[in-house]
């Protein structure tokens, strides 16, 4: 399963759509949205995922700070 609002973070519906298709009937989905100078970290966080799957976006940074903050209430 993956929750999500909308398409957030640059990603959009299809990206969305993939990441879905990626996932059997039970399964769970993390999205981990971080800036490239952030990789080798998440990575290291990410050791004993199953899966992981790496796609890089474009996204208006200004969108994503925004996001955030609404997210946090």
């Amino acid at each position: 399963m993956i929750a999500s609002a909308g398409p957030a973070a640059g990603m959009s519906r299809h990206d969305l759509k993939e990441l879905g298709e990626h996932l059997d009937a039970g399964q769970a989905g993390l999205v981990v949205v971080g800036v490239s100078d952030m990789g080798a970290k998440i990575e290291r966080s990410m050791k004993k995922a199953q899966k992981v799957e790496a796609k890089e976006l474009k996204a208006d940074t200004a969108e994503i700070e925004a996001d955030a903050k609404s997210a946090q209430g």
